[in-house]
């Protein structure tokens, strides 16, 4: 019987997952997907986590169960580095509670490697931003800002005097977080009287922080203008030309003097490549720290090893700039790569990939959806019950290709008999 080839990738989030799975099913091919944590949380949500407003059945599944389920293999671990003559990735070891040694250190060897890694929020130097902020790069992250927000939440009520939350940076993750921690206070009024808190009761001040001279930079004029609009109407403040010069424990200020008080600082100023990157084998990185990708998304320096989603600096044929790091992105590469890949081990030809925009959605909690669905001639702004539909199928699109046919279409029908109504229904700590 001949030997199976060898593919591990390197992370297990939306675009690494996706291939995983749809690798799997290949004829002669043995996948193996590796991550530091066990289970897989669809991360475009991160900050309804973090309200405490998500409410869904792939709210969290475990690696083990979908490698099981899905016919790929899982090994935890966090990976260190690459030995490219070896053709190994090297895993760090696993040490329990007390410190004692779970796993000692692993090489684990492949014929080829995708890395897919992904990115974190950069601090840019930026001083008390590391000791003093929250930066949702991860399900620890999300916990954690909700610990802080319910203890926040219950103070206000306690004393009457609102909660101050501010948040850097005014893309998706930003305004969909403030939008979402709106909805979440509802859940802190006291209704035991006649009616909800008046509105000069509320709990809870919100503030977005904006470095460039408008919000959500690079996001089209018609988009912004619409969303401008909703976070007025959300009674969210935001402020324009705000450089952070310092962020303290409860204090945010700028370059040019200007603070904000804040019993909570969220940090959301776009995405880098995940600084393990940097020192992960013998890679061409820009100025991101990104790993450069050639045409197919094979690593300009090793031709063994793919890279996708946030870890890759794609530029598109015709294009000046790399892809931005989102999920369509990361799920379009695996997909190219799923059917790539196979042809490549059968020494076939392949043609290049090519990223198909389809928009850009903006979740605003009970203030709806906004969007640009993109065309061929011209985009279309979308919002109202059609944009939300939208965003929701981006989530059901993925279910569907990482549980497959049979349970994602389960759980999607689980998900739409049993919606998120009202305030939200995840507020433990926990």
């Amino acid at each position: 019987m001949a030997r199976q080839t060898r593919i591990l990738i390197l992370g297990g989030g939306a675009g690494g997952l996706e291939l995983a799975v749809q690798l799997a099913g290949a004829r002669g091919i043995d996948v193996t997907l590796i991550d530091r944590v066990t289970s897989h949380l669809w991360k475009p949500r991160l900050h309804e986590f973090a309200a405490g407003t998500v409410s869904s059945s792939l709210a969290e599944i475990s690696f083990y169960v979908l490698g099981q389920l899905r016919g790929f293999h899982f090994e935890q671990g966090s990976v260190i580095g690459i030995e490219h003559a070896m053709k190994a990735v090297r895993l760090a070891a696993i040490h329990d509670d007390a410190g004692e040694i779970v796993v000692p250190e692993r090489l684990l060897t492949y014929d080829l490697c995708v890395v897919a890694l992904g990115g974190v929020t950069p601090d840019f130097n930026t001083t008390g931003v590391s000791e003093n902020a929250i930066r949702l790069d991860a399900a620890v992250d999300a916990d954690a800002f909700r610990k802080q927000f319910i203890n926040a939440m219950i103070r206000a009520r306690a004393t009457g005097v609102p909660a101050d939350v501010v948040i850097v940076g005014s893309g998706a993750t930003g305004t969909e977080l403030a939008a979402h921690l709106r909805a979440s206070e509802r859940a802190f009024f006291d209704w035991s009287s006649k009616g909800p808190v008046p509105r000069g009761r509320k709990l809870l001040d919100i503030t977005i922080l904006e470095a460039a001279p408008e919000l959500m930079p690079g996001a089209e004029a018609a988009l912004r203008e619409k969303l401008v609009e909703r976070l007025r109407g959300l009674d969210i403040k935001t402020v324009t030309d705000a450089r952070i010069s310092v962020v303290d424990k409860d204090e945010i200020r700028t370059a040019k003097g200007e603070a904000w008080p804040a019993d909570i600082s969220v940090w959301a100023a776009g995405l880098v490549g995940n600084p393990v990157l940097r020192g992960l084998g013998r890679f061409d990185y820009d100025d991101k720290g990104r790993i450069k990708v050639d045409s197919h998304l094979r690593s300009t320096a090793d031709d063994c090893i793919y890279v996708l989603g946030d870890a890759a600096a794609c530029i598109p044929a015709g294009a000046e700039r790399p892809l931005p790091p989102t999920a369509q992105a990361a799920s379009q590469q695996a997909a190219y790569l799923a059917a790539a890949l196979p042809r490549v081990l059968r020494n076939e030809p392949v043609k290049s990939f090519r990223f198909q925009n389809k928009g850009r959605l903006v979740s605003l909690a009970g203030a709806g959806a906004i969007g640009i669905i993109g065309r061929r001639k011209q985009d279309i702004l979308i919002h109202g019950q059609f944009a939300i539909a939208a965003y929701d199928a981006l989530q059901r699109q993925h279910q569907w290709r990482v549980l497959g046919p049979v349970r994602g279409s389960v759980a999607i029908m689980a998900d739409l008999l049993s919606p998120t109504r009202g305030p939200p229904l995840k507020l433990h700590g926990g």
